[in-house]
């Protein structure tokens, strides 16, 4: 059996995966994730900072176990803001991001939009913006069109240079205004969002630059071998070995600033 290809999940939810979810990843060549913030219901600000550490201290340590190099992303969901407290909870990040193991702000953006989600939103890219941080932009699956054109101005106003935003879950209608604008973009391998066959199409069309991988695995009906099933028809589709290494491994650690 050949070996497989190295892997870079640049959106993972570990917390909604078994043990043996995770072994069996890494067996089909997952060598790196990111852990991302996620939503929950009824949030509130102590809430979210119990996540924030759960994630630090619970879920990174379990992907290590398996033998995946793991970092977070933290940062308040669109379906997880506080009703009140929000300030507390954005005072409270900054001191996350000491160590090295925290990469990015996120997931943040929007989800059924409104006053609400744009203040937060803002709010969040203000602070990614003093500390230069990177971003994790969340896009959603309904109407995602109109609320990807309505996040990319927002991020404009925002003053956050392009290329440290990484606006998530495009599809073959939103990758290409996403790259235009000098973001990169993040292609989600699952079952709601993106098939193997489909990524690999926009990869032979896009090129590799500033494009990313992730399996959005453990968030409801994910795919866990997704990430590797992809790599194996990207590499069967005549691609150089270049071009599949970046978008499956080195785009995420480029990005994310993490070595290559």
């Amino acid at each position: 059996m050949p070996e497989p290809l190295p892997i870079f999940d640049a959106h993972l939810h570990p917390e909604g995966l078994s043990d043996q979810d995770l072994e069996s990843m890494r067996f089909f060549g997952v060598e790196r994730a990111l852990v991302v913030a996620h939503h929950f219901p009824e949030p509130t600000s102590k809430a979210v900072l119990r996540h924030f550490d759960d994630v630090v201290e619970r879920q990174l340590p379990r992907l290590e176990k398996v033998g995946i190099r793991a970092y977070a992303a933290l940062g308040v969901h669109p379906r997880c803001i506080p009703r009140r407290g929000l300030s507390e909870v954005l005072s409270a990040l900054p001191d996350y991001f000491q160590g090295g193991r925290v990469v990015a702000l996120g997931e943040t953006g929007l989800h059924a939009g409104g006053e609400e989600e744009e203040e937060a939103f803002l709010e969040q890219l203000a602070l990614a913006r003093s500390l230069k941080l990177r971003v994790v932009v969340h896009t959603p699956l309904a109407d995602k069109e109109r609320h990807t054109r309505r996040i990319l101005i927002l991020l404009r106003q925002s003053g956050v240079l392009p290329s440290r935003v990484l606006v998530d879950h495009a599809t073959a209608r939103t990758v290409r205004t996403i790259l235009e604008v000098g973001h990169w973009a993040g292609l989600t391998l699952h079952p709601e969002a993106l098939a193997a066959e489909r990524a690999v199409a926009l990869v032979r069309k896009l090129g590799s630059e500033r494009l990313v991988l992730n399996s959005d695995a453990g968030d409801g009906a994910g795919d866990i071998l997704g990430l590797a099933r992809v790599a194996n028809l990207l590499s069967k589709a005549r691609l150089s070995e270049r071009v599949v290494r970046r978008v499956a491994r080195d785009n995420a650690a480029r990005f994310f600033q993490v070595g290559t």
